[in-house]
């Protein structure tokens, strides 16, 4: 299949890990791609012209050639099917089971960790907040350590030697921690520390951004 055609709708901030995984999927596959900003604000929802043309109106969203698609988990299966190896490098391990466990780490973070992502937006790791965030509630600070104690139950078993797709996801989230003024334990900033230095991941971090933060609302963010 060609790569002619292919088009990311991103947050016009930069300011979204979802849309940071599929930034770096299209990376990793070493495509050609554009990028088109969308700026979202709370209420408006997603831009008339994408909800025209997807099937589920969100951002992230994909455009190759005529194809749509949304939702992060999708687009980065659709990309390892549509680009697979060897051509292409490989984004989730070939053993059934080492891709069971980096799908299974990719779905709970995008379904579970909600109080935690309720109260560390992304944004706020890319974009200071001053004053400092006030403390973790009890709920979201069980989901960093939830998110803490996976990374170093994974270091441990030797599950995070091979890299793929999932490790982005899991260095996005302790990104959100340490961010914002949280100390990691060892195990989990040297995954993070090794991770974000990943070529792939420094392109979506060093991203040109606009110079202010995008204003402090509730948008609805997807997966």
């Amino acid at each position: 299949m060609q790569a002619r055609q292919l088009t990311l709708f991103v947050d016009g901030y930069f300011t979204s890990n979802w849309d940071a995984s599929c930034f770096v999927a299209l990376t990793e596959k070493q495509l050609e791609f554009t990028t088109a900003r969308a700026l979202l604000r709370e209420g408006q929802g997603v831009p008339a012209a994408l909800r025209e043309q997807t099937a589920i109106p969100r951002i992230p969203a994909l455009q190759h050639g005529d194809f749509w698609l949304t939702e992060s988990l999708a687009i980065i299966e659709y990309l390892e099917d549509a680009f697979p190896p060897p051509d292409h490098a490989r984004l989730l391990p070939a053993a059934p089971q080492a891709r069971a466990r980096a799908r299974q780490i990719m779905a709970w973070i995008r379904f579970d960790l909600r109080a935690l992502r309720a109260e560390r937006p992304w944004q706020f790791s890319i974009y200071r907040e001053d004053p400092p965030l006030p403390a973790l509630s009890p709920e979201a600070a069980r989901d960093a350590g939830e998110l803490i104690d996976l990374v170093g139950r994974l270091s441990a078993a030797g599950e995070l030697v091979d890299w793929n797709i999932a490790h982005a996801d899991l260095a996005f989230a302790l990104w959100r921690i340490g961010r914002c003024g949280h100390a990691l334990p060892p195990a989990a900033q040297g995954f993070l520390d090794r991770t974000i230095e990943r070529p792939s991941i420094r392109a979506y971090l060093d991203h040109p951004r606009p110079p202010n933060p995008p204003p402090r609302v509730r948008v609805r963010w997807t997966s």
